[in-house]
């Protein structure tokens, strides 16, 4: 018999917050001269897992 975890509010919360503090890091290298492709391709995924939450 398999037994499968649902996962909890409080472990979503803790990795919405994570998500959160990604995307806010990326952004603010976005916002510089300095940002890259990948910098873009990044940001695009972490927002995409985060909605999938």
């Amino acid at each position: 018999m398999k037994v499968e975890l649902i996962t909890s509010y409080s472990s979503k919360t803790k990795q919405l917050a994570e998500l959160d503090r990604q995307i806010a890091e990326v952004e603010e290298r976005l916002k510089s001269p300095e940002r890259t492709v990948e910098d873009i391709i990044r940001h695009i995924q972490l927002v995409k897992e985060r909605h999938s939450i």
